[in-house]
């Protein structure tokens, strides 16, 4: 069989947004103790500015309840709240 390559064709790769960029910067570090560790985790946290802690509790939301964002848009908006109480 004899293939040939249509010109008007092009393949591409898309690769993953957040899969390398996310991770970029990060190092891997060592404590001695939980404690030591802890420190670091919550002085991370005081650094990181409002905002992106925002984003960050939005994605893990998202994650949790196994959403993206491009289903989260494509939602038709009802501008209700419905409250359920449960007896």
């Amino acid at each position: 069989m004899d293939y040939k390559e249509n010109e008007e064709e092009k393949r591409e790769v898309n690769e993953p947004v957040a899969g390398y960029g996310a991770l970029r910067g990060k190092k891997v570090r060592f404590f001695h103790s939980f404690e030591e560790a802890e420190a670091a985790e919550n002085e991370d946290a005081a650094n990181k500015p409002p905002i992106q802690r925002i984003l960050d509790t939005v994605q893990l939301i998202l994650r949790t309840y196994g959403f993206t964002q491009e289903t989260l848009n494509k939602r038709p908006r009802s501008n209700k709240i419905t409250i359920i109480k449960y007896e």
